[in-house]
C-alpha cells in the first residue's frame, strides 16, 4: 500500500527510464509472445515473474505479476 509520501518521491514508483531503444510496443509486445507461448514474462512494471492466465480455452488470455500484482489483459 502506498502512502501520500510515497507520491511525492517520483523516483520509488518510477525508476529511471532505461534507455536500451525499445519502446512501449516493443517490451509489451515481448511480454505477450512469452505468455501466449505460456512462459513465464518478465514484468514490465517490476521485472518480476509475470505468469500466464488462462481463459475458459487453452489460450492464454492475460498474466499477472507475483510481485507486484499488475496484470495483462
Amino acid at each position: 500500500m502506498h502512502t501520500v509520501a510515497d507520491f511525492e518521491r517520483p523516483s520509488i514508483l518510477f525508476p529511471a527510464p532505461r534507455d536500451d531503444g525499445r519502446t512501449l510496443d516493443d517490451v509489451l509486445s515481448g511480454v505477450w509472445e512469452d505468455l501466449v507461448a505460456h512462459r513465464a514474462a518478465a514484468c514490465p512494471i517490476c521485472g518480476g515473474a509475470m505468469t500466464p492466465r488462462s481463459g475458459s480455452g487453452p489460450a492464454a488470455v492475460g498474466g499477472a505479476c507475483a510481485a507486484c500484482g499488475t496484470q495483462l489483459a
